[in-house]
């Protein structure tokens, strides 16, 4: 949407950010309570940029529902400058390692693999991020991660950020301004690793000139990714290679990356049940009764939407037992209360209670389903969730923090049976 506004940023804007190239405000959205960042230029726009820029937020409106965060509104202001409104999302990237530290691996896997989605659909619409980085990988308020500040054409117009993206840039685009699909990979390889770290991989040191850390970039070995399973430590080092060719495809990423979300481990989210033996959800019949696979894995799923499976799905055999959650047994015992799931048939409406300073995520098990699907809460205490109208589920709470982990008692709609 294009149009005149009649008040520049002043009164009703709150500041919010300040950039070299942009200043940003908070303001009233369209709808009761709603909050959008504008994002004001601080140059007007020439005629070609514009073009461009329009025709990459076209292809990009095309692409939803991936985790991209687009701007809504493009509004020229009476000074000529741009102004662009998007949804507020109320932390980044690099906001949520400042307040919590280094992301776990799952949490991890989960932003990698929302930020490898944005990129491979945008990829494949051709439009390039043009430079990711932990400022505009964000949370929106269900918790899902997704990525902002897509397109190359204001990047061309304005330049890069301050040296204090350098550590994000692939060498191609800091010795040749290059931006396409490899550079967008190695940011993420570079933002793979600031989740486990806190920091780009390669980082100013105290003195060091600007010049000398580019050299590095170019030059040096990325550092190893300590405390992370080896295929993950592996995509990070591919990501990061100095020779485009030598990065892997988009669809290597993601088989990549839900390789690590299968694969076996001791993860922060724990997705077993908390003792014995716990089957998934069966739906209670006058006839025989649904077996399905127990909670035998894990797998986090980041959730803009509920990703549904392909074709019917056939009954699964009797679940085996499994072992008891790696949460600490040596923390204090953590009580989460779900209440009675609210079932709209087309999506479900959970609340539960608990303690503050932990963070949430719903283990959803669909009836059929092998293993659950996990949509991360943040710091939320109620979740929507999108769910066939025709399927049992079951839903459990699970809550973390730096003293353990812990999961609520299951509650199941449909006469699931949890």
């Amino acid at each position: 949407m294009t149009g005149e506004m009649e008040n520049p940023p002043a009164d009703g804007l709150i500041p919010f950010r300040d950039g070299p190239h942009a200043s940003s405000y908070l303001a009233p959205g369209d709808r009761p309570g709603e909050r959008v960042v504008v994002k004001v230029l601080r140059e007007p726009l020439d005629r070609q940029t514009r073009a461009a820029f329009d025709r990459e937020q076209a292809a990009l409106a095309k692409l939803r529902p991936a985790p991209i965060r687009l701007a809504e509104r493009v509004t020229k202001l009476p000074d000529g400058r741009t102004a662009l409104s998007a949804p507020w999302c109320a932390e980044s990237l690099a906001d949520r390692v400042a307040r919590t530290g280094p992301l776990g691996v799952p949490e991890t896997v989960a932003v990698a693999t929302a930020v490898a989605k944005a990129l491979a659909t945008a990829h494949d619409a051709g439009v390039p991020h043009g430079g990711v980085h932990p400022g505009n990988v964000l949370f929106a308020d269900g918790g899902e991660p997704v990525v902002a500040d897509f397109g190359v054409s204001l990047r061309r117009r304005f330049g890069r950020s301050p040296a204090a993206d350098v550590g994000f840039l692939a060498p191609e685009t800091l010795s040749r301004g290059v931006l396409d699909a490899a550079s967008d990979r190695y940011c993420l390889g570079a933002v793979l690793h600031f989740c486990r770290t806190g920091q780009a991989p390669f980082q100013a040191a105290p003195g060091e000139r600007p010049e000398a850390l580019v050299l590095r970039v170019f030059d040096a070995a990325p550092p190893e990714l300590p405390d992370a399973p080896p295929a993950l430590a592996s995509l990070v080092t591919r990501l990061l290679a100095k020779e485009p060719r030598d990065r892997p495809d988009d669809e290597a990423v993601l088989a990549a990356l839900a390789a690590l979300r299968e694969a076996p481990g001791e993860p922060l989210l724990v997705l077993e049940p908390p003792s014995g033996e716990s089957p998934a959800p069966q739906r209670k019949r006058r006839g025989p009764a649904l077996a399905l696979a127990g909670l035998a894995g894990a797998v986090v799923v980041v959730a803009a939407v509920l990703l549904w499976p392909g074709g019917a799905t056939s009954p699964a055999p009797p679940p085996a037992p499994v072992p008891a959650p790696a949460s600490s047994t040596s923390a204090a015992a953590v009580r989460i209360d779900l209440d009675p799931p609210v079932d709209r048939q087309d999506h479900v409406e959970l609340t539960w209670h608990a303690p503050p300073n932990l963070d949430f995520a719903v283990l959803v098990t669909e009836a059929g389903q092998a293993r659950p699907t996990v949509v991360l809460a943040q710091r939320l205490t109620s979740k929507r969730i999108t769910v066939r109208p025709d399927r049992a589920y079951c839903f459990r709470i699970q809550a973390t923090s730096p003293r353990g982990s812990w999961q609520s008692e299951p509650r199941g709609i449909r006469d699931a049976v949890c």
